[in-house]
């Protein structure tokens, strides 16, 4: 836990440090002008080498080649950021000395007005602090990105740096060795954000230029130690390893970025590298155009170099939207829109200076003016559409607006609702009245619903009208689909064509009610209504048909459930009737030919044990004897075989579920049964099913008719191995420890 909330706080802690070391140094830099002179020890002289044209010395006259004798009054090698750094910064007074004059001269190095300095200093300041900025979000934003985190530390570090550069052009207090220690450490994290963004990119190149930039990193380190304690004086080595460095980590990043080009167009890292290069592209090529190249053509700078690198502010806004977004705009059509916007720039302000030059108000052809009058254009261009969408963002809240927005949010709630309405008629005076138009005609060619024909408005009470529109829509079929605005003299003001594998559509919106035209920009909602309109007029017609279809299934249905209820009732009465008829000849056999039998069984046995006869008579007497039991058992075989017809033809279930049927008509009595593991169609053996159904009809005759309860649950659960019966109620019950002594009376307990 405490090693998560630290890793979490590392990123508060090392933001609060920029914060602090970027307002400190920024606030130094204005109390302190910069000098912008570079110095060398040449055989005991310090001569100017360079001389920064915005620095203080060469506004005083001092320039390249002069040679500082004295700064502040003490020699200028005792100066401390001569000795450390070999720069004159920090300094008050300078005297110098002309490569062609013997006198020296003496200047007071002024400090520029408070609100100046401001100005000049901020914009560096406000990129580095943009960085940071931009890092931070991503990091906050997206905290278990890899991506994320990575991107936090490399833009912490290059805004560091670049916070830091102002200070460190003064000489300040640690500012040379901290923007040093900085500069160093961008390849570094360059290479480790290139590695992981756009794809997790790991290759042997990638490692070795990590490793490379690590040891360069840790040699400058060394290096800026051992120069602070005044051990080694290697300023030019320090400053060569910290740019060999800084190549080493922009060649990785253009290698990676090379790679990720080759990738296929529908790739998503492909279209994220081409906003990363566009947002390079707007970052360094103003500053390149306006800056670097007018320095290098030995031209007058058309921005001042610091405002010109604000536009670099473009390179962490892209990696910032890219992580963070999930889905991107098209990279193709970005640079579209910027190379149409330059190439437009760049062909009005040819025009222009032509112009200018023809009327003799530029009377030479200059490169520098030609790049004002760009410059000037884009600008011109982007404040256009900056105002534009300001006065867009103010006519949206004028009421013409409104009522335009009211009409699309009124076709999008038709759009949804539309749904609802299921009668086309309804529907098509519904889109009449919210749309606020005179009619609408929908004609379409189904090859199984063949024509159809829907008007509405005032399209039903002109014939001539449609006939119009069929043929339009008939000679513009197949040929044209697109949805598009008609003329004046069609009597519709929108034409929507829909087609499909087996039907064709067309649909005419009417003129609205006002007089007022539709607009291009209202043929999508348009668009999208009419294909919703289509599909509802299908599904209002298919649901239509199959409601007829239900209605006569539905008669169908009832009367063949009333032929099976009729059906159901006859055979019940006939099985109920063969089993009356069984149960009256089961009653006569066990109460004729059964009770004789028994009774000769019993006489017999009587005079067997009772009356004294010879061997011979007792041998009749015991064959009469096995007859009469032979004759018990058929008897008792005919009674149990006779069960009921519908336990022969159909089942148990059936025959238990008709035996439940006619105990409740009977019997003031709710029977509930449960039936698990078998059903209707089951079937068992013969002698199995006559002896459960046996059990069932006792258990329940006997429950209706002895426990005193209106309510038994009859349960039959068929197993692999078994059949379970059980017959339930919530009657008065008995107690079951007197089961032996009713068995030994003869007491029954139903």
């Amino acid at each position: 836990m405490l090693e998560k909330v630290f890793k979490r706080q590392i990123y508060y802690i090392a933001s609060i440090v920029f914060i602090v070391l970027g307002l400190g140094y920024f606030a130094a830099c204005l109390t302190q002008p910069f000098i912008g002179l570079g110095l060398k020890n040449i055989n005991g002289q310090w001569l100017v080498t360079t001389a920064n044209p915005y620095g203080e010395g060469y506004r005083s006259g001092i320039q390249v080649g002069d040679e500082i004798l004295k700064i502040n009054g003490e020699n200028a090698g005792g100066h401390r950021s001569v000795h450390k750094w070999e720069e004159a910064e920090g300094a008050s007074t300078v005297e110098f000395r002309k490569p062609d004059e013997l006198t020296a001269q003496t200047v007071t190095i002024s400090k520029q007005p408070a609100l100046l300095m401001v100005f000049s200093e901020a914009p560096l300041a406000i990129l580095g602090f943009t960085f940071w900025f931009l890092g931070f979000m991503t990091w906050y934003k997206r905290p278990f990105l890899e991506q994320a985190r990575t991107l936090f530390w490399m833009n912490w570090i290059i805004g560091l740096a670049i916070v830091l550069a102002h200070a460190s052009s003064r000489c300040l207090l640690l500012a040379k060795e901290l923007e040093s220690i900085t500069f160093s450490l961008v390849p570094v994290f360059l290479i480790a954000f290139i590695s992981v963004f756009p794809v997790y990119n790991q290759n042997k190149i990638n490692k070795i230029s990590y490793k490379i930039t690590i040891i360069l990193f840790l040699t400058i380190l060394g290096l800026l130690f051992l120069h602070s304690l005044g051990i080694v004086h290697l300023v030019s080595l320090i400053r060569r390893l910290m740019l060999f460095n800084m190549i080493i980590g922009i060649l990785s990043t253009l290698w990676n970025l090379g790679l990720l080009i080759k990738l296929p167009k529908d790739h998503p890292k492909k279209n994220e590298v081409g906003i990363i290069l566009l947002g390079i592209g707007i970052g360094f090529l103003p500053f390149v155009l306006l800056t670097a190249f007018p320095i290098i053509l030995n031209f007058e700078q058309l921005l001042y170099t610091q405002v010109s690198s604000l536009f670099v502010a473009a390179v962490p806004v892209s990696l910032y939207y890219i992580i963070v977004n999930k889905y991107l705009p098209d990279s193709r059509r970005l640079y579209e829109t910027a190379l149409s916007y330059i190439g437009a720039a760049a062909i009005l302000s040819l025009i222009v200076f032509l112009a200018l030059f023809f009327l003799q108000i530029v009377p030479t052809i200059y490169f520098e003016i030609y790049s004002a009058l760009l410059l000037f254009t884009l600008l011109s261009i982007l404040c256009f559409h900056l105002i534009r969408a300001g006065i867009s963002r103010l006519w949206e809240r004028s009421s013409f607006s409104q009522d335009k927005q009211a009409f699309k949010q009124k076709m999008a709630a038709l759009n949804e609702n539309l749904s609802s309405l299921l009668a086309e008629d309804r529907i098509l005076d519904e889109l009449i009245n919210s749309l606020g138009i005179d009619g609408i005609f929908m004609i379409m060619e189904n090859a199984q619903i063949g024509c159809l024909k829907k008007a509405a408005g005032r399209f039903m009470e002109n014939p001539r009208e449609l006939e119009m529109l069929e043929n339009f829509f008939y000679q513009n079929q197949r040929l044209d689909l697109e949805a598009k605005m008609l003329p004046d003299d069609c009597p519709a003001g929108i034409y929507v064509p829909f087609i499909a594998q087996d039907s064709t559509c067309g649909i005419f919106f009417g003129r609205r009610s006002s007089r007022i035209k539709f607009e291009q920009s209202e043929l999508p909602f348009l668009t999208l209504l009419a294909g919703q309109l289509q599909y509802q007029i299908i599904m209002s017609l298919v649901i239509g048909e199959l409601t007829k279809e239900i209605h006569f299934l539905t008669k169908s249905s009832g009367r063949s459930h009333r032929r099976k209820m009729e059906l159901q009732g006859i055979t019940n009465a006939l099985f109920r009737k063969v089993e009356q008829k069984r149960k009256l000849l089961t009653d006569e056999i066990c109460a004729g030919p059964l009770q004789w039998s028994m009774d000769l069984n019993r006489w017999l046995k009587y005079l067997k044990t009772e009356c004294p006869a010879d061997d011979k008579t007792l041998k009749v007497i015991s064959y009469l004897q096995e007859r009469a039991e032979d004759l018990n058992y058929e008897l008792n075989g005919i009674v149990n075989a006779w069960g009921p017809p519908i336990l022969t033809h159909l089942g148990l279930v059936p025959a238990v579920q008709w035996l439940c049927q006619e105990i409740m008509t009977e019997e003031l009595s709710l029977i509930s049964l449960k039936i698990s593991g078998l059903d209707h169609q089951s079937r068992l053996k013969e002698d199995v099913e006559v002896t459960a159904y046996r059990f069932l009809q006792e258990g329940i005759i006997n429950s209706v008719r002895h426990s005193g309860s209106n309510m038994q649950t009859v349960h039959i659960a068929l197993n692999e191995t078994w059949l379970e019966l059980t017959v339930s109620d919530s009657g008065r019950g008995f107690d079951a420890s007197q089961i032996e002594n009713w068995l030994l009376t003869g007491t029954h307990f139903g």
